[in-house]
Formats: structure tokens, C-alpha cells, sequence
């Protein structure tokens, strides 16, 4: 070993000086420079991992408030549906109600008109008879001459009633 170290000029005490410089450099900065980068990296590897979670949280929520969304809207398009066959059904049952109440009106309103006419009718042939008998008994009178008594008038009155 002394070959060597004539050989390449090799001082032993600086290189062992130069040793300890460098295990001081390399404490140095192990522990001003490496230690801290660890932690900040550490730190930052812990946040990008607590990120990700969140994000898959936030994308796990999307996905059901999405599901829910779709599940309210297919319930509000039943509700709606059904909301118009009631209002489809009440329209139908109000215009039959409508329907019946009209037909009963124009019933009542015929079977009144029927019993006017039946009253005319009953009226005019009352007024008709009123007048047949007078016209009978002027006839009458005129035929007879004047000989003629309440008794007699009644009775041609009544036969020719009759007749009629």
C-alpha cells in the first residue's frame, strides 16, 4: 500500500480530512436539505392521496345524486301521468253530469211544454163548446121563433153537446 499511495502521491491525512469534510456535507445536508424535501414530498403525497379520495367521494355522490335525480323524475312522471288521468277521468264525470243535468232540463222543459199544450187544448175545446152552444141556441132561436124557455134552451144545449 505505501507503493501506492508513493506512486500516486496519495496523502493520507488529507483524504482522511477529506473524508470527515464530506460525511459533514453529507450530514449537512441530510438533515438541512434531504430531511425537509422528504417531508414537504411526504406531505404532498398525502394530500394528492387524501384528493383523490375526496374525488372519487365527490364523484360516488354525483353518481347517486344523479341516480336519485332520475328515480325522482321517473316518480314525478308517474305523478304526473296520473294526475291527468284523474283530471281526464273528473272531466269525463262532469260532462256526463253535465249531460244528465241538461237531458233532465229538456225533459222538464218538454214535459211542461206538453202540459201547456194540453191545457190549450183542454182551453180551446172548453171556449169551442161555449160557443157551439151559443151558436145553437141563436140557431135555434131563430128557427123556433122566439117560443123557446130557459128549460128547452138547456136541453137542445146538452143534446147538441152531445153530439159534438
Amino acid at each position: 500500500m505505501d507503493s501506492l499511495i508513493t506512486t500516486f502521491h496519495l496523502d493520507v491525512k488529507l483524504i482522511i480530512a477529506q473524508a470527515i469534510n464530506f460525511l459533514i456535507v453529507l450530514l449537512v445536508l441530510y438533515f438541512f436539505a434531504l430531511k425537509p424535501v422528504k417531508k414537504v414530498m411526504n406531505d404532498r403525497t398525502t394530500k394528492i392521496d387524501k384528493s383523490l379520495k375526496e374525488a372519487k367521494e365527490v364523484e360516488e355522490k354525483l353518481l347517486s345524486a344523479e341516480t336519485e335525480s332520475k328515480k325522482m323524475i321517473g316518480e314525478a312522471k308517474k305523478q304526473a301521468i296520473m294526475i291527468i288521468e284523474e283530471a281526464k277521468k273528473a272531466a269525463a264525470a262532469q260532462n256526463q253530469e253535465a249531460m244528465a243535468r241538461a237531458k233532465s232540463e229538456v225533459e222538464s222543459v218538454v214535459m211542461q211544454g206538453k202540459m201547456q199544450l194540453n191545457n190549450e187544448k183542454l182551453q180551446i175545446i172548453k171556449d169551442a163548446k161555449k160557443e157551439v152552444a151559443d151558436i145553437v141556441v141563436i140557431a135555434t132561436k131563430k128557427i123556433i121563433g122566439g117560443a123557446m124557455t130557459k128549460e128547452v134552451d138547456k136541453k137542445i144545449v146538452e143534446e147538441a153537446i152531445r153530439e159534438i
